[in-house]
């Protein structure tokens, strides 16, 4: 991300309607969430809960395709503006957040852009290589860091790719029988989602929204009704990689 100050809005989750704009673009437009919503279930600056009150800031950041209308939650409007005080103080503490939760559902063995080419493994000669990187609050993991240029050229290629490996991996040990938003019996037809590397299946269009603006509930009832074998993550690494903006 640039030094220069993120252009944000404020926007209310629970009524999903844009309450204030503090920084626009250029044209005066708001500037638009691209990727998975925010994944974490706290505030990064206060550390409080949060819940569907919270307040959402959208980074605009053309510099950084990684972050550039990347979604972070806040529990009130003060955070947001410490936040866009100092971004590079928080943003670290997000990412490896981030990648701690989503490590453990990660269902690729091989680097996403050198798909032929092994994730490194600790202990293994290329072990200081592997990169893990969050790409619009999804985790993305490399095989060196030359992948992350890559990367940058077409975030939404390579989240999708992971996205459909996790459908694919976690379709078998899928536990829920019913929607976690609406509790309807789920079948055939049911709408599917990538929550944080997390599948989530869910009766309708109009669920997988609200399930969009609550990911701490989905997590939880997803956690709750876990009683098939999780699927098998890869091994983890001595240590997380440093993260590459």
């Amino acid at each position: 991300m640039s030094n220069s100050t993120p252009r944000v809005v404020i926007a209310s989750l629970a009524l999903a309607t844009i309450a204030a704009t503090l920084f626009v673009g250029a044209s005066g437009s708001a500037p638009t969430a691209k990727g998975a919503p925010y994944p974490l279930t706290t505030c990064p600056v206060s550390g409080e809960a949060l819940d569907k009150n919270s307040v959402a800031l959208v980074i605009e950041d053309s510099t950084n395709p990684l972050n550039d209308g990347r979604e972070i939650r806040f529990c009130c409007p003060n955070c947001i503006a410490k936040f866009n005080a100092e971004p590079q103080k928080f943003l670290p503490a997000i990412d490896a957040a981030i990648i701690e939760q989503q490590r453990p559902f990660y269902p690729l063995t091989k680097c996403v852009v050198m798909t032929d080419d092994d994730l490194p493994l600790p202990g293994s000669p290329d072990s200081d290589k592997l990169r893990e990187i969050v790409v619009l609050n999804d985790l993305v993991r490399l095989c060196c860091p030359g992948c992350i240029k890559k990367v940058k050229k077409d975030p939404a290629k390579f989240v999708a790719t992971v996205e459909a490996a996790v459908m694919a991996a976690q379709k078998k040990t899928y536990a829920l029988t019913t929607c976690p938003v609406s509790g309807e019996a789920l079948d055939a037809d049911s709408a599917e989602i990538v929550l944080g590397e997390r599948l989530v299946r869910l009766c309708c269009g109009g669920c997988a929204k609200k399930a969009l603006q609550d990911p701490a509930a989905i997590y939880a009832k997803l956690d709750a009704g876990t009683t098939k074998t999780a699927p098998t993550a890869p091994t983890k690494p001595a240590a997380p990689a440093t993260t590459t903006k």
